[in-house]
Parts: C-alpha cells; sequence; structure tokens
C-alpha cells in the first residue's frame, strides 16, 4: 500500500532568530536535505519561491523548516548568503535532487563564484545507477507491440520507486525535502554496491562547473547575425529558383498518390517530389541522404549539388534565428542549457539552444562562428583533447602499436597510412593520411568492408572495390591486433550477464543479471534482458566505453577548471565534448591558456596512462579563429 510521506513536523520560519537556530541544528546535525522551488526555471529572471530543509532529529524520522523567501524579502538575503555558507561547508552533508537547478538559483542570488563541496544529488546518483536501463511496455501497435520507457529520475519517481509514496503536489516542496534523506541513504548503499561511487563523486562535482556555464552564458553578435540571415534568405531563394528552372526545364510535374497531375512547383522540402525529379533524370537512389547527394553531386548532378546547398542554407537559417530567440534581456547574452548525463554515455548535451551544434565546417561555418565573440576587454581560450578517441582506444584495448606510437609522439594516422598502403613512413602523402584518419575512426567502432568502401567514396570521391577495401581492413587489424582482440572480448560480453543491483520499496535490494559496458573510471552502461535476448548492439559495445570514458574525463577537466581557474573575472561558458571554452581578461589570456593546456594534459595521461594525453590551446577573438 502507498502512503503519503509525513514528516515528523514542518516548522514555517517567521524570523531571523529562528532561522539563525535552525542554523545551529545543522552545524550539530552535519546533515540536512534542501529542497527549492522558484517562480520560473530561468535564474536569471526568476527567483527563489520556497526554501526546504530537512533536518535529521531521529535515526529514521527529520524536521522540515520552510521559507517562504517570496513572502519575506526582509530574510531573503541574508538567508540565501547562509544558504551559500552551508553549502560550501565541507563538513556538513548535502542531500538535494537536480543540484544544478538549486545551485543555479543561489549561485545566481549570490552573485559570486561558489565553491560548493559535500553535496549528494539522488537524481544524479540514480541516473548513474539506472544508466541505460529501460522498461518494455505495449504500445498497441501489432507491428511493433512493445515500446521502450526510460526510467524516470524526477523526485516524485524517486519517492514512489523508493520509498513507496506519493507526493502531493501541494504539499511536494516539504514532503519532498522529507523524501531526501531516506532517499539519499537507499542510493548511496545502491552506489555502492554497484561500485560506482567515483562516478558519483566526479559528477558531483562537476556540476557546479555546468551551473558556471549556464549562468555565463556566451555572447552573440545580434546585428550581424541579423544581416547574415538576410544574406542566407536571399541566397536560399536563389536555390530554390535554381532548382525549379531546372525541374521546369526538364517536365517535372508533382503527382498525387492517386495519380493525379498537382502542379509544376517541385517542393525541396518533400521527399516524394525530390525523389520522383532524380528519376526522371535517370538516378534511383534509395534515399537523398547527405552522402547519396554527395555521390550524385560528384557524378555531375547540379539537381544534387542545389539540393544540398539549400538544406545547408535551411539548417543555418535556423540555426540563427534559435540562437537570436534566445538572447537573454539582461545582459544581451545567450545561456544554453546544459544537461549531466542525458544519455546512458555520460556525455554532456545541451539545449534551447543547443550549444553543441555551432557549425565547424562548411563555407558558411567561419562567418557564423565569427558571431560569437567574448565581452569588450576579454578573449575566448579554446583547449581541446587531441585524437582523445584514439588514446581511450590505445589505453583500454592495450595494443601496444597504438600506445608506442603515441608515447613517441609518432602520427599515428600517418602510420596506419605507411602500413596499409606499404608506403614509407615520410613518404605518406596528405590524401593517404586523410583516408587512414577516416578508417582509424571507422574501424575501432566495428566499421564493415561496405561501410568504409562508402566512406571513401563519399569524403574523397574514390571508389574502391570490396575485395580490395577487406583487404585494408585486414591490413589495419593486423597493424592492430590488441584492437582486435578488445573487439573479440567486448562481442563475448554481448552474451555474457553480469549481476547489478538495484532498489525498489517492494523488494528491497535485488540483483538482476544484465549485459554492461565500463569505463576505465567505471561508470556502467547496462542493457536490460528480456527473455534469452540480447539489446546490445556491437556498435554500442565498442563505442560505449570509449565514448564514457572520454565524458569522464572533460567532467574531471571541467571540475578542476572551475575549482582552479574560474574567479569573476575567467569564466568558463562552453564546452562541447572534447573542448572547453573559456572567457578570460584580454591581457592574461595567454597565461590561462598555458594552466588549461596544463590541467587538461595532466588530467587526461593521469587517467589513460601510459598513454600520454596532449592538448591544443589557443586564444582567439571569435570562436572563428
Amino acid at each position: 500500500m502507498i502512503d503519503r510521506l509525513e514528516p515528523q513536523s514542518i516548522t514555517m520560519v517567521q524570523s531571523l532568530p529562528e532561522w539563525e537556530s535552525i542554523l545551529g541544528e545543522i552545524e550539530m546535525a552535519g546533515f540536512f536535505g534542501l529542497n527549492l522551488t522558484a517562480t520560473g526555471p530561468d535564474p536569471l529572471s526568476y527567483d527563489i519561491q520556497r526554501i526546504s530543509l530537512a533536518v535529521p532529529n531521529a535515526p529514521s524520522s527529520s524536521t522540515v523548516y520552510t521559507v517562504d523567501i517570496a513572502d519575506r524579502p526582509e530574510l531573503k538575503e541574508g538567508i540565501i548568503g547562509d544558504l551559500a555558507g552551508l553549502l560550501e561547508n565541507g563538513r556538513i552533508k548535502k542531500t538535494l535532487h537536480d543540484s544544478k537547478f538549486v545551485l543555479s538559483f543561489i549561485r545566481a542570488r549570490a552573485g559570486r563564484k561558489l565553491n560548493f563541496c559535500s553535496v549528494f544529488d539522488i537524481m544524479l546518483a540514480s541516473q548513474i545507477c539506472w544508466s541505460g536501463y529501460y522498461y518494455l511496455t505495449p504500445s498497441g501497435n501489432p507491428k511493433n507491440p512493445w515500446t521502450k520507457r526510460l526510467v524516470d529520475h524526477s523526485l516524485a519517481s524517486l519517492a514512489e520507486r523508493h520509498l513507496g509514496i506519493i507526493l502531493d503536489e501541494e504539499g511536494c516542496p516539504a514532503q519532498g525535502a522529507a523524501a531526501l534523506l531516506p532517499l539519499h541513504d537507499i542510493l548511496a548503499e545502491l552506489l555502492a554496491k554497484n561500485d560506482l561511487q567515483r562516478v558519483a563523486d566526479l559528477e558531483f562535482r562537476a556540476a557546479i562547473a555546468l551551473v558556471e556555464m549556464e549562468i555565463s552564458g556566451i555572447g552573440l553578435d545580434s546585428s550581424g547575425a541579423r544581416d547574415l540571415i538576410d544574406q542566407e534568405e536571399d541566397e536560399i531563394i536563389d536555390q530554390i529558383w535554381r532548382m525549379q528552372y531546372e525541374a521546369e526545364r526538364k517536365g517535372f510535374v508533382t503527382v498525387s498518390f492517386d495519380g493525379k497531375r498537382l502542379c509544376y512547383y517541385l517542393n525541396p522540402d518533400r521527399q516524394e517530389d525530390v525523389m520522383a525529379f532524380l528519376a526522371k533524370r535517370g538516378y534511383r537512389p534509395a534515399n537523398t541522404n547527405a552522402e547519396i547527394l554527395k555521390s550524385l553531386a560528384a557524378a555531375g548532378c547540379s539537381f544534387a549539388e542545389a539540393l544540398m546547398r539549400y538544406r545547408h542554407l535551411s539548417y543555418n537559417l535556423l540555426f540563427l534565428n534559435k540562437w537570436l530567440e534566445k538572447v537573454h534581456p539582461l545582459d544581451g547574452r545567450v545561456h544554453p542549457q546544459y544537461f549531466q548525463i542525458p544519455s546512458s554515455t555520460g556525455r554532456i548535451s545541451s539545449r534551447h539552444p543547443n550549444a553543441q551544434q555551432i557549425p565547424r565546417r562548411g563555407d558558411d561555418a567561419p562567418a557564423i562562428r565569427r558571431l560569437f565573440r567574448p565581452a569588450a576587454g576579454k578573449r575566448y581560450v579554446k583547449a581541446d583533447l587531441s585524437n582523445i578517441e584514439l588514446r581511450i582506444m590505445a589505453r583500454i584495448s592495450g595494443d601496444e602499436a597504438m600506445q608506442e606510437a603515441f608515447i613517441k609522439g609518432i602520427d599515428l594516422h600517418r602510420l596506419t597510412a605507411s602500413r596499409i598502403s606499404g608506403t614509407p613512413f615520410e613518404e605518406v602523402t596528405d590524401s593517404q593520411r586523410q583516408a587512414a584518419k577516416a578508417m582509424n575512426f571507422l574501424l575501432i567502432y566495428g566499421g564493415s568492408a561496405k561501410s568504409l568502401q562508402w566512406r571513401i567514396l563519399s569524403d574523397y570521391g574514390e571508389f574502391i572495390c570490396l575485395d580490395e577495401t577487406e583487404e585494408r581492413l585486414e591490413k589495419f587489424f593486423c597493424s592492430y591486433p590488441g584492437v582486435r582482440e578488445w573487439q573479440k572480448m567486448q562481442l563475448s560480453q554481448m552474451s555474457y550477464t553480469m549481476q547489478h543491483h538495484f532498489h525498489n520499496c517492494v523488494r528491497g535490494f535485488f540483483t538482476l543479471p544484465l549485459t554492461a559496458t565500463r569505463t576505465i573510471l567505471g561508470r556502467r552502461r547496462i542493457w536490460p534482458r528480456f527473455g534469452a535476448g540480447i539489446t546490445a548492439s556491437k556498435f554500442q559495445m565498442y563505442n560505449t566505453p570509449c565514448q564514457g570514458t572520454g565524458a569522464d574525463l572533460i567532467k574531471l577537466v571541467m571540475a578542476e577548471v572551475y575549482e582552479k581557474l574560474s574567479d569573476e573575472e575567467a569564466r568558463i561558458v562552453g564546452s562541447i565534448h572534447d573542448e572547453i571554452i573559456l572567457e578570460v581578461p584580454e591581457d592574461r589570456a595567454e597565461e590561462y591558456a598555458a594552466r588549461l593546456k596544463e590541467i587538461m594534459e595532466r588530467i587526461g595521461s593521469e587517467m589513460l596512462y601510459p598513454v600520454p594525453v596532449k592538448a591544443e590551446a589557443k586564444v582567439m577573438r571569435t570562436l572563428a579563429e
């Protein structure tokens, strides 16, 4: 039976002396839960509405203290300052749900860098323990009767799953605070049983770096963005007329599904129109994705070339308009949201807008990247990890040839080209090196001979027969036998089950046999097993340990950068996979670049030992440099 959660008592704080008494109780207990509600989701525009603190007063009970800050403005400044102090106090343990949300409001109200510590986030802990797990539920579709349902990590779901209680919506802040302490005990034990404490400690440390990126935001030249939109709108109209002229010249007519003629206009956004016109031109591609259009354009199809350009311009316009919509009225900057564990690999993602989709390639990319500029008197410092995926593969596979190349500083792409082609290392051409680079990144994740054949054709316009491609693939694995053996081991684990610990209010702690992968730090991705079915794919078994290790590494770097480099003058403003961007004073930019490079190389080399990690850092006036 599910009951409502009732703390032993709920006390409304009405005065500063009452608040100071609560601080004394927290000091004595050395442990408390913090739940916070706000008037809206944006910490720069909205304010804290209510704070609820759960303080243990017995082994299985707590007292909840609630302060309605919105109704007591005279208490607001002092309470925010005290909360910041509690969160910075390493002697007191804090339990929160969605620490990024809570910390961002306190950080915004405090108006200074905060060194949060001893924080336990039950949402992050749950995401770590259940990473990759899902349920199958009936879909109602006879062709595909089952659908995946991911695990919910909201506070209400955690309370229901682990404690067997339902949080009332009206009393949720106080009840939610009361649920934090028992949930902490359960999830802390679950982390320990699954040997995931190191991963959890990393995630708890890294949360404040994401808060800093969101609060800081990134500068955007709004006027320049509008000018670029005008230019690209003019060009996209030209591309539409170009495609339309060719369609009319070839006698194209749109036909409906029942065979009736509709009009002579070709809609480039309608797949049926595009496929019908290509068929009329004598091309019958399976689809119109970028790789196929690129091969058609290389074969002389001007329509495919125009369509690619049209799609590229459409993407740019959508991107620019989304960013302009998000320019904040308070500071004129854009504040993307970052999500700490959105995927099973642990990689950070971004939305509203997506800061990880700022274009890097294409003729228009420099013009768009020039729009991202630091504040007056500041410079960007950007640093990224060099060949980090291959360095991670060298470490986890133990391949001696790869490790030796990185230890001696040998160009691995040039080495691969030399071994595959038989060309002496010093005589390898740039085109051979580029082809080997594509091969390195494709084959470590299980790419097939066919996918390699297609990649070489689409990227370099060179057709290689399948037999020759298979020969190149075999030479690659003969050159790096450790990678082949590691991939075999990963595939064998698809049919091997390990015991993973779970918890719910009905069964308590229990284990289930699962397929799982691990990163160097110990992060797990788990796949449920339904009957005899194996739900992990070959690509996932290869990719997840590498991507997850890369995610762990960049979060370790972010945490230390925040602790050692970030201050009121220098802030983290972005992180894109293996790259970190700081905004720093112009006169100290080179100093910050050197310090950031040292941190990235030191932490990376410690994690991937004996494989050394190299980073490249540079000072920029805009992101285009």
